[in-house]
This record gives structure tokens, sequence and C-alpha cells, in this order.
């Protein structure tokens, strides 16, 4: 446990002192999110250390470096993943908005859509103010360009149509956005072409049929 710990800080120090090298800022967000995986003590550690600020500064930084906007998002999700705590503190320091933007800014990056859509289905998860805060700031009309432009490709699906069930469960107000007639048939489009690029994958066809029984 010590080791981690002083990883965790010498990984913190290295991308506070050199927060204007990419490379630093990717193998940092990469460190955090490795050594957190499963342990919540750890997370706790990261996120008391400073962790969460570090990692929205990289994104903040490189806000087009897809590498970064990936190993950001992915060190979001995986801090977020079993700490109701973190997921309040990660909202409150405006986590829900950078994700929403690394999807804007490398919308033609798989790996940052699939990695920041399972960010939202964390930093969601059980906390209806993070719903109605990624409503609030286009995250539903983002996560269904996102699926229209990859329903076939099964993995980034499977993230983005999971994010926007998890994001609309029992939160009346991006249920009601869903609504509108052009994004609804923006989804059913999108699952309709899934069916036969993604027939597969019984996850992406539960998960739409969730979103549309809402």
């Amino acid at each position: 446990m010590v080791y981690r710990s002083e990883g965790i800080n010498i990984a913190l120090q290295a991308m506070d002192r050199f927060e204007n090298n990419a490379p630093m800022q990717r193998a940092g967000c990469c460190l955090l999110y490795n050594i957190c995986i499963g342990n919540v003590e750890i997370e706790r550690t990261i996120v008391n250390s400073g962790g969460i600020t570090a990692i929205l500064k990289a994104l903040d930084t490189f806000a087009t470096d897809s590498t970064i906007q990936e190993a950001g998002c992915i060190a979001l999700h995986n801090l977020c993943a079993k700490s109701a705590d973190n997921r309040k503190l990660a909202a409150k320091e405006d986590a829900i908005q950078r994700v929403i933007r690394a999807m804007k800014e490398c919308s033609g990056s798989a790996s940052v859509q699939e990695a920041a859509c399972k960010a939202i289905i964390n930093l969601t998860a059980k906390n209806m103010p993070n719903k109605v805060l990624l409503g609030e700031q286009d995250g539903i009309n983002v996560l269904l360009k996102t699926i229209q432009r990859y329903s076939n490709n099964a993995v980034v699906m499977e993230a983005a149509v999971t994010a926007l069930r998890n994001v609309c469960n029992k939160c009346i107000n991006n249920i009601n956005i869903i609504k509108v007639q052009t994004r609804l048939g923006i989804l059913l489009s999108a699952l309709e072409n899934s069916l036969q690029h993604c027939a597969q994958n019984a996850a992406i066809q539960k998960a739409g049929c969730d979103i549309i029984s809402y």
C-alpha cells in the first residue's frame, strides 16, 4: 500500500510540474486509472490528494488530444466506479462538462467516445443531480450523435446506449429531451441499424429497448 501511495504522489507532482507536457499528462492519467482499479482505498487516496483536479486540468490543457482525453475519461470512470462521494466531487469540479466536451472535440475517435460514455455511466450512477446536469449541458444530444455515428461499432454502441439508458432512468428531465420527435427518430434509426451490424450484442438491444420503454 505504501508504494501505491508514493506512486500517486509522484504522479500528481509530475503532472503539476510538467502541466504542458502531453506525454507526462497522458502517463499520469494512465497511472491513476490503472492503480485504482477495484480498490476503494486507493481511489480515496487519489481523490484526497487532488487527483480529480489533476485529471481535469490535463483534459483542459489538451482538449483536442484524443489520447489524453481517452486516458482522462478512463481515469474518471475508474475513480467514480464505487464511490458516491467521488461522483459528487467530480461533478462539483465540472467533470461532466469536460467529458461532454471530450466527446464533441474528439467525435471522430471511437476510443474517446467509448471512454467518455463509460465515464458518464459511473458519474451518473445512482446520482440524480448528475443526471440532470448532464442533460442541461447538452449531454443527451451528444450521446445521440455518438449513437448515430457509431451504430456499426458494437463496442462504442454498447457504452453509448448504456450511458443513455442510465441517464434517462427515472430522470423525467432527460426522458423529455429524448421524447422530442427528431431525437427519438435518431435513436430508433441508430438502433435499427445496430440490429444489422451488432445483432449478436444483447446488451445493446436490451439497453435500447429500455430507453424506448421510458
